[in-house]
């Protein structure tokens, strides 16, 4: 077919496209399918600048969402360009698009917020790697997971929704949850909000796959997945409402949350950790480390400086 002008695959891809121009652009696609990945990606970077230029609200100036932002536009350019309401039809062309993968990671101490194909709400929080299909297969969605995320997902009771991480593959009809996998540190838990989602033992598959429900935190201890019972499992989710949990946790293991909510490296020079028996509460994210560790310090006998050259934080 012939070759379409840049202009009318710019207008496809932001949906300002006229109904003939959208035909013509799904046919290049059949026809063309490397083509039109190298022109789509060239395309991608202008249309993400022009449309953030347009963007309200007070997430306007929020470092991690532009990012997200940037690398959704180009998954939901090819959404449009493959599906284009009726105009692609054939199988193979679903399939092969399907194939495809997204991958996004929140920066540290940034959050992200995004929707799926599906329309699956996932929360990301610092460091986090979501990687899942510019479209979701007919009979599944499936999405792989390292590091920490909430995710809403929208029912679907013909295609189950699945979260893979290096420990565990969790599976849901329709839920709330929260996901911390850290293959690293070997830390794995899920923390279910509402509905019901099977958690399958990737570490040791003789483990019979268990059932969570509203309230269950399960974690992995020496290879095996160990379910207790909240008192409330929104408040192991704080962060995605831009707090963060101080309670039952050690010194260390908060230091590790503080680094990557702030986005700071933390240096503990002292022989012995500071004892964090019987504190509790959250601490906002938004006041930054310094206000956060002089909270802290109203509950817990230690001494911090601040090196913001070096973005080094030294507990003494």
């Amino acid at each position: 077919m012939d070759r379409i002008n840049s202009e009318t695959i710019y207008r496809a891809l932001t949906g300002r496209a006229s109904a003939e121009e959208e035909r013509q652009v799904a046919g290049w696609w059949e026809d063309c399918p490397e083509e039109c990945s190298r022109i789509v990606k060239d395309l991608h970077a202008l249309i993400d600048l022009s449309e953030l230029s347009s963007m309200d609200g007070p997430r306007k100036s929020h470092g991690g969402l532009k990012k997200f932002f940037v690398r959704m536009s180009w998954a939901a350019a090819v959404a449009v360009l493959v599906l284009g309401g009726a105009y692609v039809s054939h199988e193979m062309t679903y399939d092969s698009v399907s194939d495809r993968l997204v991958s996004i990671e929140a920066p540290e101490g940034e959050r992200i917020e995004l929707t799926l194909p599906d329309s699956t709400v996932v929360y990301l929080n610092s460091g986090a790697k979501l990687t899942y299909p510019v479209i979701f297969k007919k009979d599944s969605r499936t999405v792989s997971l390292s590091g920490e995320a909430m995710f809403d997902v929208t029912p679907d009771a013909e295609r189950p929704f699945s979260v893979s991480t290096f420990a565990s593959e969790i599976c849901v009809l329709g839920t709330e949850f929260g996901v911390m996998a850290d293959e690293e540190d070997g830390c794995f838990e899920t923390v279910l909000v509402h509905g019901r989602v099977r958690v399958t033992n990737l570490i040791d598959p003789a483990q019979n796959d268990v059932v969570l429900y509203p309230n269950d935190k399960i974690s992995m201890k020496d290879g095996r997945l160990c379910v207790e019972k909240l008192v409330d499992a929104q408040d192991e989710l704080c962060w995605t409402r831009g707090l963060i949990g101080i309670g039952n946790v050690s010194f260390a293991e908060l230091m590790d949350r503080f680094e990557k909510s702030f986005g700071v490296k933390i240096v503990i020079d002292r022989e012995a950790m500071p004892d964090m028996t019987g504190v509790g509460g959250k601490i906002r994210m938004s006041e930054g480390v310094g206000h956060a560790l002089r909270i802290l310090q109203h509950a817990v006998d230690f001494r911090f400086r601040i090196d913001d050259k070096t973005n080094t934080v030294t507990i003494y």
